[in-house]
């Protein structure tokens, strides 16, 4: 066998991320990834040793590369409102590149629970940027400049809005008539909607 190579293993992560996240392909085999990467799959059976593995290293990969760039974003010295709208960009950007990801995941979670290695890893402790940023939304309320409530709402209010139309895409397609060109326009058209949402205007 050969030295395992640690190009040859982002090649396979990189395809698997495509096939899984970007075609959605959520079902795909070990043969459909080594197809599309051009590999055998006995070579990526000797870096991963089942799909489970391979699974759970391209989740675990992509959601910690989306992580790191999101809390470079939130530790910034960046105005409160600018920093939001900055990580609204990097999030939808994210969601672009790779539109089933949420579902892969969401989909994998309720199949297997909450045991599996590649959905812990967003899951401990809370960043010390998003402590910050969870701080900033406070003091946000407290000046006056979005609505009291407790901060976490507002969180999950910009994620929801975010995430749910990815999610729910082809329903919505379905039910609305569009095309994906249609639906990609309708999507590019949100971050407007969400800063507009999550940052209403306060009656003096």
């Amino acid at each position: 066998m050969p030295v395992k190579d640690c190009q040859t293993e982002k090649l396979i992560i990189d395809t698997a991320a495509r096939v899984f996240f970007a075609e959605g392909r959520i079902n795909a085999t070990i043969q459909d990834i080594a197809d599309s990467a051009g590999l055998s799959r006995t070579l990526i059976h000797y870096y991963f040793r089942s799909k489970k593995s391979l699974v759970d290293a391209v989740v675990r990969t992509t959601i910690t590369e989306f992580k790191s760039n999101g809390d470079k974003i939130l530790a910034s010295s960046a105005p409160f409102r600018e920093k939001t709208e900055r990580f609204i960009d990097d999030f939808l950007k994210n969601q672009g590149r790779y539109p089933y990801l949420e579902a892969f995941i969401t989909t994998r979670k309720i199949k297997e629970g909450s045991d599996s290695k590649s959905m812990t890893v967003h899951q401990k402790k809370v960043s010390e940027p998003m402590k910050s940023y969870l701080q900033e939304i406070k003091d946000e309320m407290n000046k006056g400049t979005i609505p009291e409530s407790n901060p976490v709402h507002f969180l999950m209010n910009m994620f929801s809005l975010m995430a749910y139309p990815v999610l729910m895409k082809q329903m919505y397609k379905g039910m609305l008539g569009v095309s994906d060109e249609e639906y990609s326009s309708i999507l590019n058209e949100r971050k407007k909607l969400i800063i507009n949402m999550i940052f209403p205007k306060m009656k003096d």
